[in-house]
């Protein structure tokens, strides 16, 4: 993982601190995800919406499934 990638997960996990529910118990590849979802919204941190973060939290978690099905089952 590269610096930059790591900075800017590291920033969407201190953002996103009090909404636990939707980092926890993520591996890395999956807070990568996330955080290039939220970073391709293209506003500041402070600008997402709590809707939106839930879109973006279902649409990871869709993706990391096949994501580790393929690994699991290949």
């Amino acid at each position: 993982m590269s610096p930059e990638t790591l900075a800017q997960v590291m920033d969407v996990h201190e953002a996103l601190e009090p909404f636990g529910g939707y980092t926890e118990w993520w591996n890395g590849p999956t807070q990568i995800k996330f955080a290039q979802h939220v970073v391709a919204l293209g506003k500041p941190l402070r600008e997402v919406t709590i809707g939106e973060l839930q879109d973006i939290a279902e649409a990871v978690a869709a993706e990391m499934k096949d994501y580790f099905y393929q690994r699991i089952y290949p």
